[in-house]
């Protein structure tokens, strides 16, 4: 798979041709990870979130996996718990030309802008999952700002 950073261009014409020219086919959770570090901690205080993807394409289907990590702490900053999930997307060019001539810039900007999106609920879902079943309050993901790269808020139920 190829790392995508960085991309340098304007695409925003580009990206709807890609968009246009494209399904999403499937999505399949592949990891799904919580390790407690600290079984007598009651609260979150913080977390770290870090995503990353990595895409694969073809002129017929495009791949991207993403790889979500985060470190859940205390309000005293002590590390709580890890959490960690990782997910396959899984999309089909419906015009041949979009599969053919997709540059990697080009699929960076639409993973950033259009695919992280249909992710996101996974990725909050499974934050939420696992707080819980390690014994923890439920965290709740915040919303997605356009072109970020994940959500840039959190909350605790039951904290204010």
């Amino acid at each position: 798979m190829t790392d995508i950073t960085n991309p340098p261009l304007d695409t925003d014409d580009a990206l709807w041709d890609v968009i246009r020219g494209i399904e999403l086919l499937d999505i399949r959770v592949i990891r799904w990870h919580g390790e407690l570090h600290d079984y007598q901690a009651n609260a979150v205080g913080d977390l770290y979130p870090d995503f990353s993807v990595e895409f694969r394409n073809d002129s017929e289907t495009l791949q991207l996996r993403w790889d979500f990590d985060t470190t859940l702490r205390s309000p005293t900053s002590k590390p709580v718990a890890d959490l960690g999930l990782t997910l396959i997307q899984e999309f089909t060019f419906t015009d041949p030309e979009t599969g053919i001539s997709i540059s990697p810039e080009l699929i960076h900007e639409f993973a950033k802008k259009t695919a992280i999106i249909s992710i996101i609920p996974f990725v909050r879902e499974a934050v939420q999952t696992l707080t819980v079943r390690l014994g923890l309050p439920p965290v709740t993901l915040g919303l997605m700002r356009a072109g970020s790269a994940g959500p840039q808020s959190f909350s605790v139920r039951g904290t204010s």
